[in-house]
């Protein structure tokens, strides 16, 4: 798929290819649609957060706007790494999306 991708703590996410995700037991494969570079997001993708993984590579972006796989449209924020929001795919726990109106 297609992603922000940060190849290592402190550099700037460059558009490329990374793996698709599979969502595990719990969790919910999100399409996404939107998502915003916000300043958590260019804080946990530099490593500077203390919400950062520290795993790299990765895939930046705290949160966005998609389409579950059953097609209910959703708010979704905090994927775990390496997967994030600025990607085509985002996988998520149910507990973290918001079901929000066409």
């Amino acid at each position: 798929m297609k992603a922000a991708v940060v190849s290592a703590a402190g550099e700037m996410p460059a558009y490329g290819d990374f793996e698709t995700p599979v969502a595990k037991a719990g969790e919910e494969l999100i399409a996404v649609r939107a998502s915003a570079l916000s300043n958590l997001t260019r804080s946990r993708a530099s490593g500077a957060h203390y919400s950062s993984d520290g795993v790299f590579p990765a895939v930046a972006g705290t949160d966005g706007v998609g389409l579950t796989q059953d097609g209910r449209r959703v708010y979704f924020a905090l994927p775990h790494a390496p997967f994030g929001a600025l990607a085509e795919f985002c996988p998520v726990r149910p507990d973290q999306c918001v079901e929000i109106p066409d």
